[in-house]
């Protein structure tokens, strides 16, 4: 079991150039869990790849669908106490911090991308590349 943030689902729902990464992360350890704002934040970015004309309403539906059928028992509440000792220890976004502390609160690695979060959370967080390399 992993925590996975928001640009790992992204990548692995939508096309970019990290999509086979992602694809093989999930290969290799399907079980993703993520804190619940991982939905708003992933609505955005279909948002984002609506409006460029990247995907239609249909495919922008059915990724939704399938992504929150994904996640469906394995999105969890963070505490904000948890959250905002993270982002006292840290110049991450409260946001960031979620993942953060889900991750510390399960015992969990945090695959990211996000070069912020792998800088200031180094025993914590890994990119998934890092992942085929151990």
């Amino acid at each position: 079991m992993i925590v996975v943030d928001t640009n790992i689902l992204a990548h692995f729902w939508l096309p970019s150039d990290s999509t086979d990464l992602c694809d093989r992360l999930y290969q290799k350890d399907p079980q993703w869990v993520a804190p619940i704002l991982w939905r708003s934040e992933f609505r955005n970015i279909v948002t984002l790849y609506l409006r460029k004309e990247l995907i239609d309403m249909a495919e922008a539906l059915l990724i939704m669908e399938k992504a929150e059928l994904q996640m469906k028992d394995q999105q969890f509440q963070v505490n904000s106490v948890q959250v905002l000792h993270n982002v006292s220890q840290s110049t991450c976004s409260s946001y960031d911090c979620e993942f953060v502390s889900l991750a510390k609160g399960l015992d969990l690695e945090l695959i990211t991308m996000n070069e912020q979060l792998l800088r200031e959370f180094p025993q914590l967080a890994k990119h998934p590349a890092k992942v085929f390399k151990s």
